[in-house]
């Protein structure tokens, strides 16, 4: 995505796009600038998490960094509104991972995450850190993981590097590549943090 983009949107190829239209304006402001992707139908030779979800929603840096400090915490507000409203829909899809033949990443019967959804935040660094979403959770719950990262990513961009999320990542790979990942525990309902590398480790112990 261009640099000065602040909000990125990914939907189904064959989507109507008068519904994206009508869905977009929700958060539409001047000075705003977004993308809008279409997810094709595709074969993955890649881990589950890695995979791109149906609907996704991307909240980039400069929205952080420019566009927030002049609109103002309201347009955040309205932007979370529009995200559960896409978590809301993902809730009732069901979409299915097809492995490819060649691929030696076998697709886990552990992992229950979302492929109908994502959201994913830019970090002050750059890096990308998507939330995960279980389908064996209730909506509300992934509603509150919502509501519950995006006070540390505020906060995040507030006080870095002083702030909860830096710390909560500083075990994790420092390479601005990786990816960050974000899970609800599906017992306490806490985020739990992760990458790649932990992730493996973490289907492997379950498996």
């Amino acid at each position: 995505m261009n640099k000065k983009v602040h909000l990125g949107f990914e939907y189904p190829k064959g989507f109507p796009q008068e519904i994206i239209d009508e869905e977009i304006s929700e958060v539409k402001s001047e000075k705003l600038y977004f993308e809008i992707g279409r997810q094709e139908n595709e074969v993955y030779a890649a881990m589950e998490w890695v995979v791109p979800t149906l609907f996704a929603t991307y909240i980039l840096k400069p929205y952080f960094e420019s566009f927030l400090k002049e609109a103002g915490k309201d347009h955040y507000e309205m932007l979370k509104s529009f995200c559960k409203k896409q978590l809301a829909r993902g809730k009732t899809m069901d979409s299915h991972l097809i492995s490819a033949d060649q691929s030696n990443l076998k697709i886990s019967k552990n992992f229950t995450q979302s492929h109908s959804v994502s959201i994913t935040f830019q970090s002050k660094t750059g890096r990308q850190v998507k939330l995960l979403f279980d389908n064996n959770l209730e909506l509300k719950d992934w509603e509150n993981a919502l509501e519950e990262f995006s006070k540390y990513i505020i906060e995040h961009y507030s006080n870095f590097p002083n702030d909860q999320f830096t710390d909560k990542i500083k075990d994790l790979s420092p390479k601005e590549y990786f990816v960050i990942y974000i899970k609800i525990n599906p017992i306490s309902k806490e985020l739990e943090f992760h990458d790649d590398h932990t992730l493996i480790l973490e289907s492997k112990n379950c498996g």
